[in-house]
């Protein structure tokens, strides 16, 4: 405020005013989300409510109103993607906050000040929301109904070269679903909701074949530009707000979305991941074939834990979270791209080339998902995490006027920059995290009913039928104790003038916001073989992840009088040897173990929480698996494209089933159709460690192979076969099928496949036991099912 105010920004280093570059408008990393709009007040008058900056907030909030009718009239390119997540979601979260929080409440006296400002606020946010709304608007009235990207404030689309026009990502079109229709709701007029929410379906119902959506697309031309797909950059927010929508609107067809989704991204995207691995990596790859299209992941993507455990994946979560911690202990900071598949030739040649992109300006996405897996699980290992992040802040990252990131890990470089975000997430998740007794009012009974999000800038929103326009009731009132609920002044004066719509929506119009939505997938028990049965049934393993949140990962929730879950956790350290290439300290950090760099092994935390364990045990003297010195192939099974359809469930059965004779246990697969299938193969070989940390031997292989079987069938499916060396005995072992893991023990059961012409190199036999054999090769876990 000091040195950076009224601008967008303030330079940390320099104590400058930061704004847009007028004098070159295609410099879109700096334009895209300054507009000269005092972009840091607008991100972060939230932020001073849940800070109890009351002075601050007056202060921002008398600017504001002086400013209301004059400050988004500039003439400014903006991304409407960047200015509706920042300004306009600024925006109406304060205005919530301001409305619907101190009403009806006997307040702590902490928040009298709070409880005065909001009943002195007359609800002008809302109207700047509005006028801001109308500003960007004109992005989404194309004629393909995909938005262009940028507008100019004052002038609005056309004045936008075409140049900066030519390609939005698909986070920036389908987003702003969710603030524009919560502005609709708040202010009563349609036209917000109805083209962001046909936008969002029009992405939706263009998605390709695998159930992904590429990142980019031609808004003008209407063709997706790329053929890759990810979590991280130009595509994360999609499947946030499709998730946080369904959340804030109740909406059951966004919650279709997301679990359709996050089943492809299983599917499709996970590496690692499995039983003893502790790493889960949602790679990028092609949309069309789920093949792997990059070696990197980016730091956006560090998001995705948080939202794991939003939509109760849990355990997912914690996987995801790992590798981002690792990164933490390794760089302070986590890379714009690492590469996490660096080889020992290329580490050898040039280490460096493990960052792919080399700067860090202090994104949020770590420390968000940090936030949300501590509220999950409380284990103090995150709060650790936080302490090593703020230590970080005070001590590296802080500036004469602010907070600057790295423009270069590899030598150390400092930027010159303070984005809106820093403050607006990055320093209130932080905050946040250490509410460890609930004191901040976002988590106290205040906002307890409020069934509230954090949109993907970190502004609290919810709404419900109260906050209608239409239906707003607020208790403020010299007679309210006569009458507790009176309608809101303020909102009935702006009653006729947000009735005027410019486009009214008709039933016709709604049903398109929900076409094209594919029906979630049912598995019917008419497939031959194993039909209903009072001691069989199937449950979709994909679908049962959606039934009930994960409450618990670790073998028991921890407090912070025990040992925190990590350390009994046998995959803590799998990262560490999975990707010692590509985890390697620039020569400016610290190295050692034990000098506090490494985040899980700072010695008072390790001290209190690594070695709390009973008197003459050593339960919690672990030690982590030896790594697996086995090697994997990933096979395609017939058409990809039905991946998303074929089925595979997981048998709950008790006993055996009496007509066939055949053990079925509780947990196998069944995988009646062999087609459209990824199946994850681990090669097992005497002398070598497997995935479930055991040695195999020549006796482990010659009990699973066998000599007689019948090779009369061939399967012309398989599109990857597997070579068997002459006089090396091998045994193949399904890891995976669709994304779903098949835990040690369980057994994979099919129908007989059916006849595809002569015996060829590739074929697939059927052993005396049932057992499938690959091209002379014991698959030790898939049988055939002869009923």
């Amino acid at each position: 405020m000091q040195y950076g105010f009224p601008a967008d920004e303030v330079r940390p280093n320099t104590c400058e005013p930061y704004g847009p570059d007028y004098k070159n408008i295609y410099n879109v990393v700096r334009n895209d989300a300054l507009g000269n709009t005092s972009l840091t007040i607008l991100d972060n008058l939230d932020t001073l409510m849940i800070m109890e900056e009351w002075d601050e907030l007056e202060k921002a909030l008398k600017y504001l109103k002086s400013e209301e009718k004059t400050l988004f009239n500039k003439d400014t390119i903006v991304q409407v993607f960047e200015t509706t997540i920042r300004s306009l979601g600024g925006l109406l979260s304060t205005h919530l906050l301001l409305t619907d929080v101190t009403n009806n409440l006997e307040l702590p006296l902490k928040y009298k000040r709070f409880k005065k400002i909001s009943d002195n606020y007359d609800g002008f946010l809302l109207n700047m929301a509005y006028d801001l709304g109308l500003k960007l608007l004109p992005a989404f009235k194309t004629s393909t109904e995909i938005p262009v990207p940028r507008v100019n404030l004052a002038k609005g689309v056309l004045k936008v070269p075409s140049a900066l026009q030519k390609e939005t990502c698909t986070s920036g079109a389908a987003s702003p679903v969710l603030e524009f229709t919560l502005l609709s709701k708040l202010s009563g007029d349609p036209q917000f909701e109805y083209y962001s929410q046909l936008t969002f379906w029009k992405l939706w119902s263009s998605r390709l074949r695998l159930d992904l959506m590429p990142m980019t697309i031609d808004p003008i031309a209407n063709q997706w530009k790329d053929q890759i797909t990810g979590i991280g950059a130009s595509v994360d927010s999609f499947y946030e707000y499709a998730a946080k929508a369904s959340i804030l609107f109740n909406d059951d067809y966004m919650w279709h979305v997301f679990k359709t989704s996050y089943k492809a991204l299983l599917t499709h995207l996970v590496q690692g991941g499995g039983n003893n691995e502790g790493a889960m990596i949602f790679g990028n790859v092609g949309v069309n074939d789920g093949s792997l299209a990059s070696i990197w992941v980016d730091l956006l993507g560090a998001f995705w834990s948080g939202l794991q455990v939003l939509t109760g994946q849990l355990q997912d979560a914690v996987k995801t979270h790992l590798v981002y911690l690792k990164l933490w202990d390794h760089f302070d900071l986590i890379p714009e791209r690492w590469n996490f598949l660096l080889t020992k030739s290329q580490y050898e040649k040039d280490e460096s080339e493990a960052i792919m992109l080399e700067w860090y300006p202090l994104r949020p996405e770590f420390i968000e998902s940090t936030y949300y897996l501590y509220r999950a699980t409380r284990d103090p290992m995150y709060l650790q995490i936080g302490a090593r992040v703020l230590e970080l802040l005070k001590t590296k990252y802080k500036a004469a006027c602010g907070f600057r990131g790295l423009q270069d890990i590899r030598t150390g470089k400092f930027q010159n920059r303070m984005e809106t975000f820093v403050m607006s997430e990055t320093l209130k998740y932080l905050m946040l995290l250490f509410d460890a007794d609930n004191e901040i009012f976002l988590h106290t009974s205040m906002m307890s009913n409020k069934n509230w999000i954090f949109s993907t800038e970190a502004h609290p929103m919810w709404f419900d039928k109260r906050l209608d326009p239409y239906n707003f009731t607020h208790s403020k009132s010299a007679d309210k104790q006569a009458t507790k609920v009176l309608k809101n002044l303020v909102f009935a004066k702006m009653k006729s003038k947000f009735s005027r719509s410019k486009r009214k929506l008709t039933t016709a119009d709604e049903k398109t916001f929900y076409r094209n939505i594919t029906a979630p997938r049912i598995i019917k028990y008419d497939v031959p073989g194993i039909r209903e049965h009072e001691n069989i049934e199937k449950v979709d393993p994909l679908e049962a992840k959606f039934d009930k949140c994960e409450v618990s990962v670790f073998s028991e929730k921890p407090s912070m009088l025990t040992v925190s879950g990590y350390y009994k956790w046998n995959s803590f350290f799998y990262p560490d040897h999975a990707f010692k290439y590509s985890l390697i300290k620039p020569s400016y950090i610290l190295s050692s173990a034990l000098d506090g760099s490494c985040i899980e092994l700072t010695p008072s935390f390790f001290k209190n929480f690594g070695l709390s364990c009973p008197d003459n045990t050593t339960a919690y003297h672990r030690q982590c698996p030896r790594a697996s010195t086995t090697t994997y192939l990933e096979l395609f099974l017939g058409d990809i494209e039905k991946a998303q359809s074929v089925e595979i469930s997981r048998l709950k059965c008790n006993g055996t089933h009496s007509s066939v004779g055949l053990p079925l246990q509780e947990g196998d697969l069944w995988v009646p159709e062999f087609s459209g299938l990824r199946v994850k193969l681990e090669k097992l070989s005497s002398g070598l460690v497997d995935s479930q940390n055991r040695l195999i031997t020549d006796t482990f292989i010659q009990s699973i192979r066998v000599d007689d079987y019948n090779a009369e069938i061939g399967m012309s499916a398989v599109n990857q076969t597997v070579s068997n060396t002459k006089n090396v005995l091998l045994v193949l072992r399904i890891n995976k099928i669709n994304g779903i893991p098949v835990e040690p023990g369980q057994v994979v059961w099919t129908l007989p496949f059916e006849s595809s012409g002569p015996v060829s190199e590739s074929s697939i036999g059927v052993a005396s036991d049932s057992r499938v054999v690959l091209q002379g090769n014991v698959v030790e876990n898939l049988k055939v099912w002869y009923g």
